[in-house]
């Protein structure tokens, strides 16, 4: 069965081959929450890029070029979803890099997860926005 792909998407991906854009990543994090001391949901304090990129150096990680704004989304989504298994950089920086370098992986899943999660939500991608 063949899922209907928007010509929006269709566009997003022959631009961005499955990984996030740099407009896309800032998107997705500002869509992050976390689960405060009483439970509440609230905004992620996000990891700015440039920050990412220092982390990745200072840990001697090197993501390659056309996955970078995917490892930082999945940077972000770290201190998001796992505070409490990866709660240092070190970590945080060794689950971006094998989950994107996972040799048997599929680095373009980060992207589709995302999608989903949305689809989920109810949340549309207005995907012209991002290219």
């Amino acid at each position: 069965m063949r899922h209907y792909i928007s010509e929006g998407r269709r566009m997003y991906e022959d631009e961005n081959h499955g990984m996030f854009s740099k407009k896309l990543a800032e998107w997705a994090i500002s869509k992050m929450r976390v689960k405060g001391e009483g439970g509440e949901m609230t905004a992620l304090t996000p990891v700015s890029y440039e920050e990412y990129r220092k982390e990745m150096e200072t840990q001697g990680v090197e993501i390659p070029e056309p996955f970078d704004y995917t490892g930082w989304y999945l940077y972000n989504m770290a201190l998001a979803d796992y505070p409490k298994t990866l709660k240092d950089s070190a970590q945080r920086a060794s689950f971006v890099s094998e989950t994107i370098l996972d040799p048997d992986g599929h680095p373009e899943n980060v992207l589709r997860c995302f999608e989903a999660k949305m689809e989920e939500d109810g949340t549309p991608i207005h995907w012209e926005k991002y290219l």
